[in-house]
Parts: structure tokens; C-alpha cells; sequence
């Protein structure tokens, strides 16, 4: 049952890791398997292993629904349709690829990526507790990153390190 949802969602969804994961845990929630605290409870986890961000956190929610098969089914799940789909489409890419239509579709495709992605965020951040020293820290560290696209992994790094020391020291006071 999970590598056919999950074999579903590979093969209908255009983009990385932050467009599957909310399609997941909609998923996950419609089905009564597990509930949204839970599913970015785990999601949060999956952040911090290696490889892509869908795997780990298809993986884990797996391995705690069904264990070991659960996550082995998971796994493959979501691995086979977009390589299957890759073999299969490549050469169709490679020579329609550059028609007008196909252009449209696969532009529209990548305009749907943002607003996953701002959901994704919105749930988020609606369950944290804010202030306005958290504001403000949140929107710096949002134009910084928008300003400097190519330094975005050491603003991003630096800026997590960097506002944790702040609020560290703005609790204890």
C-alpha cells in the first residue's frame, strides 16, 4: 500500500524534495495513517540525512508505519516512477523539448513549485511561537538570502548560527 501512494505521488509530481513532501503528508493525512504534527515532526528529522529530502522523509514516516518493509517499500516507491519515467521521456524530451507547447507545460509545471513550497513554509510557521525579535530575525535573514542568492548557504549556515546565539542570550536575560 505505501509504495503504491508513494509510486502515485512520484509519478504526478513535477519537482524536488519540498514539492513532494507536502503532497505526502496530505496523503498520509487523508488517509488517517498519520497526522500533520506528526508527519513535519519527522519531516523536520529527515532534513538532517543525506540524499533527497522525499527519500528520507518517505523513508522515515515509513519505517515508523510499517517498519523495516514499510520503509523498504517507501524507498522504491519512490525511486522507480521518475527514473522509469526519465528513461522513458528522455528521448521524447530531446526532440520535442523545444516546442512551444512543451515549453508552456513544463513552465507551468515550475510555476506551481512556489506555492508548495509557501504552504509548506506557512504550516510551519504557523506552529511556531513568535515574537518580534523572531520576526525581525526571520525577515533579515529572508532579504539577506534574497539579496545574495550565490553566498545562500553560508548566509543560510551563518544566519541559523547566528540567531540562535541571539536568542540563547535573549531567554537567559
Amino acid at each position: 500500500m505505501l509504495f503504491f501512494m508513494f509510486a502515485k505521488i512520484t509519478s504526478v509530481t513535477l519537482g524536488g524534495g519540498y514539492v513532494i513532501v507536502p503532497v505526502i503528508g496530505s496523503a498520509l493525512e487523508k488517509k488517517g495513517w498519520m497526522n500533520e504534527d506528526d508527519f513535519y515532526t519527522i519531516f523536520a528529522k529527515a532534513q538532517a540525512f543525506p540524499g533527497p529530502l522525499a527519500m528520507s522523509t518517505a523513508v522515515l514516516v515509513s519505517l515508523r508505519l510499517c517498519g523495516f518493509w514499510g520503509a523498504f517499500a517507501a524507498f522504491w516507491g519512490i525511486l522507480l516512477p521518475p527514473f522509469l519515467a526519465l528513461i522513458l521521456v528522455s528521448d521524447l524530451i530531446r526532440t520535442y523539448g523545444s516546442l512551444p507547447a512543451v515549453k508552456r507545460f513544463l513552465a507551468g509545471a515550475g510555476a506551481v513549485v512556489p506555492g508548495l513550497v509557501a504552504a509548506m513554509v506557512y504550516k510551519s510557521a504557523k506552529k511556531r511561537s513568535w515574537n518580534v525579535l523572531r520576526a525581525a530575525e526571520t525577515m533579515i535573514l529572508a532579504i539577506l538570502l534574497a539579496l545574495f542568492p550565490t553566498l545562500s548557504l553560508p548566509i543560510l549556515l551563518g544566519g541559523i548560527a547566528f540567531l540562535y546565539g541571539i536568542e540563547t542570550v535573549c531567554t537567559r536575560h
